[in-house]
């Protein structure tokens, strides 16, 4: 059966699990304050925000998300809850004289917020962590179908949209269990552009399942998709697989047959098809699933893989460089903790050198293409020979080397085209068994004593 779940990648599953395997546990506030406090001082850092409501569920969702109706007073409780935590992180940091490069916010549905919420939110940032002013979020064209609430954000600061559109075709959107259809993605796009949003994404899906008695998406309808995705006026196109959670709803509906997805083969064909689709019309490659027009990317994977990132909200994950933690993933523990002055941190660990190398040499290198030495040694203080000797993985390399997947030169490495299949499995492996895995996980019980990986 051909599924994108966590052990769809074969080989480079069992890579993922051996290479990240690793023990998170619940540990005393001290304790928490100093492994929060390791980022090295004056460094650059990141931000991500989680937001989990949502007004439906999607099928294959692998995220932390709560559906809300109408009724958004838990929503008003968990804004208030958000600014007490960036206090808290603000007092904790202070001394550290951090330098906020990007405030990214995620979910869920970030954009189902109000513009005075955004600007509540930057207001703190800028108070208790010296962050800016504007902020980059996940938005769903359902919301941003409407001129008005998106005037309202982009006036209170929102200048970065990743707007998931996933198909501009409405069958296939069902297929998703999407609320909206193209045409409220195209009124998006245009109220977006029309309000004068900075940069624009569009996220698209393929390999996308349907019922066992229909036939799941083809190559022709993903071309269709990318060539109309290519017309409109945006800066980025991202182009995700469908990726099978183990706790996300259409999981036991694909794993009864009851419904399909496109062959290992189709999904093949999908990559190397977008690869020379968008290019030809203008989009260049910056990631494996990224193209973009002018070199700006919506970045996001750098900061989760490399760190430092700081997260903040129910579900979120963070990553100093050197210690990484997940928040409790329910949305009233998250607000109790917080109504405590407790950080809401239900799981951490230490990450050492050899793994923080891994990590790097896999986003630079199977998400960014490309792998720099001069970069390594900024990073490592060791040239990459010398500093590598002795890992494992490093035995990945030099059979993908051998293969013609990556090639080396004097500057670094690169990944190939010939590569960009098994970039791509190694990339979505690492996602299904680790980030995806936290999740899933953390989502069972609030406060765990401990969860083993993956």
């Amino acid at each position: 059966m051909n599924i994108l779940d966590r052990e769809g990648f074969g080989l480079w599953s069992i890579v993922a699990k051996n290479a990240f395997k690793s023990i998170f546990k619940r540990v005393n506030y001290e304790e928490l304050s100093k492994g929060v406090s390791s980022i090295p001082p004056e460094e650059e850092v990141a931000i991500y925000i989680h937001i989990p409501f949502c007004r439906g569920i999607c099928l294959y969702c692998p995220y932390v998300r709560y559906p809300i109706g109408k009724d958004d007073k838990i929503v008003s409780k968990y804004i208030d809850s958000l600014i007490d935590e960036i206090r808290l992180y603000g007092e904790l940091l202070k001394d550290l004289n951090l330098k906020i490069v990007d405030v990214h916010m995620g979910g869920g549905t970030p954009s189902i917020l109000h513009g005075e919420d955004f600007r509540r939110i930057l207001d703190a940032l800028s108070e208790y962590l010296g962050a800016g002013n504007s902020i980059a979020i996940e938005g769903n064209p359902e919301d941003l179908s409407n001129e008005d609430h998106v005037y309202d954000l982009v006036d209170n600061g929102v200048d970065e949209v990743s707007l998931g559109v996933q198909s501009f075709n409405d069958k296939v959107l069902k297929r998703l269990g999407r609320r909206h259809d193209k045409d409220k993605s195209i009124k998006a796009i245009e109220n977006l552009r029309d309000a004068g949003i900075k940069y624009l994404n569009i996220d698209m899906m393929y390999m996308i399942p349907s019922r066992n008695d229909e036939t799941p998406q083809t190559v022709e309808e993903w071309s269709e998709d990318l060539d109309e995705a290519s017309r409109y006026d945006v800066d980025e196109i991202t182009c995700y697989p469908t990726l099978i959670t183990n706790y996300s709803i259409g999981y036991n509906l694909v794993r009864k047959g009851r419904i399909i997805q496109p062959s290992k083969k189709v999904f093949k064909e999908m990559i190397y098809l977008t690869e020379d689709i968008l290019p030809s019309k203008g989009f260049k490659p910056v990631e494996i699933y990224g193209y973009s027009k002018e070199g700006w990317k919506y970045v996001t994977v750098n900061y989760e893989m490399e760190g430092p990132l700081i997260g903040l909200g129910c579900g979120a994950m963070g990553f100093t460089g050197r210690f990484e933690y997940i928040n409790t993933c329910s949305v009233s523990d998250y607000i109790n903790s917080i109504k405590e002055n407790r950080l809401p941190i239900a799981g951490s660990r230490y990450v050492d050198v050899k793994e923080r190398i891994i990590r790097y040499i896999n986003s630079r290198l199977f998400v960014c293409r490309k792998l720099n030495y001069k970069d390594f040694k900024d990073k490592f203080k060791e040239d990459f020979d010398k500093a590598t000797k002795g890992i494992g993985f490093i035995k990945f390399l030099k059979f993908l080397r051998f293969i013609g997947s990556i090639k080396y030169d004097s500057s670094g490495i690169r990944l190939t085209r010939r590569g960009l299949f098994t970039a791509h499995q190694i990339c979505w492996s690492f996602v299904l068994n680790v980030p995806c895995r936290m999740s899933e996980e953390y989502m069972k019980e609030a406060w765990p004593d401990k969860v083993v990986i993956p």
